[in-house]
């Protein structure tokens, strides 16, 4: 049916559809592994009947898959800004506040009407129909946001193999080369979302390995560099917030993932696992990127890689090489609901026109997609570097989705029922949370010496 007609029979139509960053992954992922060994038994029609729901093994995998990103390259720098103490704690505080913000989401999807399944349902239910616009316009600017961070790590990673190549010039090679993932089926996007995670990974050996086979500084776990308890530069700390922040803000993706959980009761422990995993590999290498390369920690661990003689080339090279390999693996998936928001308001507006000329239709959609990767090229060209983004992203995005936007649905929805306890803790999250993100959002666009 036409969008006109499902409207005017009652069908839900908001000009951003049901956004929540890349949901696909919860769905996509469930749907794909061990898909033959959970249907062998099952007759056709209980095929179709009856959807495929992920195990707990599956959703912690999809949790972490979700949860870390391209935000880790930048924690050696969150310790750099913020020393061992600001880092390590500003480290804990938002690692245990969003462990817990995961879980009380969950609460307030069940608090909600029956058959909420996204975050922007739980906004519905809270904030009527202006939480769930107010939702899906954040998302579609944090997405924006990420895809400028992956446009700004392709073009790092180009100029970290060849560094005379021009910053204009990567800026054009990033756009032909990322602009055409757009055009790729969805599902296929949301599983090359799996070659993030495998990227990621592969990273943190690599920087083990390097740093336990050089001997000398700069670059080694055997030889560290100098660091510092408290920053001598206090100036960089709020940066701190939003690199650190910027790896726990999969709570868009968690009501997804809890109703595709077999055993929905097991939700609570899965959040944990996925944690304990996530934060391990954070911490590892926040750690270790830190000791290694100290106060000339740069704005990614890859630059520093890459710009450090003495590592085993060959190993190097790969690790480098798979974190280049991200942005095109999920530049498409991110930009996906982008698009499709504007498809959809610019096709309802002009469906007389393009009606009877299917040739038209695709002119629209191809025309937008161009145009969104052009802007979001444009705007890296134009916007200060990685760890700016980063942080803008971590401070203005990921506290506001994954820390008060959850607590203030919790204390609307439950307000006759919160106890004093978890009213203080709530509060004391909310107040930290908020001084936390106006500052490092500030800091994100002032001026520094990094």
């Amino acid at each position: 049916r036409t969008l006109s007609q499902r409207t005017a029979t009652g069908g839900n139509y908001h000009l951003f559809p049901s956004l929540s960053r890349h949901t696909t992954v919860a769905s996509v992922l469930s749907q794909q592994l061990l898909q033959q060994h959970d249907t062998n038994s099952l007759c056709p029609q209980q095929q179709q009947q009856q959807p495929l729901k992920s195990t707990f093994l599956q959703s912690v995998f999809n949790a972490v898959n979700v949860l870390i990103g391209i935000g880790i390259l930048a924690l050696p720098l969150a310790f750099r800004c913020g020393g061992w103490f600001f880092g390590s704690l500003t480290f804990l505080f938002c690692a245990w506040g969003t462990n817990y913000t995961a879980k009380i989401i969950v609460r307030c999807l069940e608090a909600s009407s029956e058959g909420a399944t996204t975050y922007g349902d739980m906004g519905a239910a809270a904030f009527n129909e202006t939480g769930r616009t107010w939702v899906s316009g954040v998302f579609i600017v944090e997405l924006m946001t990420i895809g400028i961070a992956m446009v700004v790590l392709l073009g790092d990673g180009i100029q970290a193999f060849y560094p005379e190549v021009d910053l204009i010039t990567v800026r054009i090679i990033s756009f032909i080369v990322l602009t055409p993932t757009m055009f790729l089926p969805m599902r296929k996007l949301a599983l090359t979302s799996l070659i993030g995670i495998l990227a990621c990974v592969c990273l943190l050996l690599t920087v083990i390995v390097d740093g336990l086979t050089k001997t000398t500084k700069p670059g080694s776990l055997m030889d560290p560099m100098e660091t510092e308890m408290i920053p001598s530069e206090l100036y960089n700390v709020p940066l701190t917030f939003g690199l650190v922040m910027a790896g726990f803000s999969g709570h868009a993706v968690f009501p997804s993932i809890y109703r595709d959980m077999e055993d929905p009761k097991q939700y609570e422990k899965m959040v944990d696992i996925s944690y304990l995993v996530t934060a391990g590999a954070y911490i590892t290498m926040a750690v270790t990127g830190y000791l290694m390369f100290g106060l000339e920690t740069m704005q990614e661990i890859t630059q520093n890689l890459a710009n450090t003689p003495g590592y085993h080339k060959a190993i190097t090279q790969f690790g480098v090489g798979l974190i280049v390999l991200t942005p095109l693996a999920k530049y498409g998936l991110m930009l996906n609901p982008v698009s499709l928001s504007l498809e959809l308001s610019l096709l309802n507006k002009f469906e007389d026109w393009i009606r009877f000329h299917p040739w038209r239709k695709h002119l629209v959609t191809s025309s937008i997609r161009i145009i969104v990767s052009l802007v979001i090229v444009y705007i890296a060209t134009v916007f200060p570097g990685f760890d700016r983004v980063v942080s803008l992203l971590g401070a203005l995005f990921s506290f506001g989705i994954s820390a008060i936007f959850p607590l203030l649905c919790y204390r609307r929805l439950f307000d006759s029922s919160i106890t004093w306890k978890e009213s203080i803790l709530n509060n004391f999250i909310l107040l930290i949370s908020t001084i936390m993100a106006v500052l490092g959002t500030i800091w994100s666009f002032l001026p520094n010496n990094i």
